[in-house]
């Protein structure tokens, strides 16, 4: 199938522009849209290519760039030690009421689109994260969490005041959590403190835990990355768009 991307400016409640890249299935899109949320680097080649995998698989997929408060339009960071310092001087400036005003117009912009019913959510990392928080918040009817990390602490500015874990009863929707055993950032008893409190709050979800296989193993060309666990990943993903 080919596609059509390109890049659109939704406008914020709070007075900002949110850019984001749009990446329409060529012909009719199914009637669930999708939020990818981008890792610490910013909306880079990568995150675009999982919008347009989306899209050919018949997803309306929309890439918000949730920087925008504190960097250009169009940056992102090189997986490099200078790009991880400043994918964490932007990271540690996004407040949890920023990040879920742009998940909210995202929702609102594709909501008003013709044919969606419905809007799902990926998200990478720290963009897991946010993907997490939103599922607690907004209307998200199914989400992917990749290595979504931070989640029972306070170590970022989404996790504040309280930890984002804590918010987990107020997901509506289905979640799926995807993590690798040998994930240092999410170890053995994060991942615990995430199950228990998905089965607590009785939430429809699946947690899968590779083994073997370490964080951010889900991009081609990276020291972590695992093409089984990438290949396995994709195929629940578009599992769970499918059932929704």
């Amino acid at each position: 199938m080919t596609i059509t991307p390109e890049t659109i400016t939704i406008p914020v409640a709070d007075g900002t522009t949110l850019p984001a890249y749009l990446a329409r299935p060529a012909g009719r899109a199914a009637p669930v849209a999708v939020i990818v949320a981008h890792e610490l680097f910013a909306v880079n080649p990568d995150i675009r290519g999982v919008a347009d995998a989306l899209a050919q698989a018949g997803y309306l997929a929309l890439v918000p760039e949730f920087y925008h408060r504190h960097a250009e339009p169009g940056r992102w960071l090189e997986r490099t030690d200078a790009g991880r310092r400043e994918g964490f001087a932007l990271l540690h400036q996004l407040r949890r009421n920023e990040a879920l005003a742009d998940v909210d117009t995202c929702l609102s912009w594709l909501g008003a689109q013709p044919d969606i019913q419905q809007t799902a959510m990926i998200g990478f990392s720290a963009g897991g994260h946010l993907a997490y928080l939103a599922a607690c918040q907004l209307p998200i009817s199914h989400t992917a969490v990749l290595y979504g990390g931070w989640l029972p602490t306070t170590d970022i500015p989404m996790s504040q005041p309280t930890p984002t874990l804590g918010l987990t009863p107020g997901i509506g929707g289905r979640l799926l959590y995807l993590v690798g055993k040998d994930d240092t950032l999410i170890d053995r008893g994060q991942r615990g403190q995430i199950r228990a409190a998905l089965e607590q709050a009785d939430v429809e979800h699946e947690m899968v835990t590779y083994p073997d296989v370490a964080h951010a193993f889900f991009w081609p060309g990276t020291p972590a990355f695992n093409q089984k666990a990438r290949d396995d990943a994709w195929t629940r993903i578009l599992g769970l768009l499918a059932d929704a």
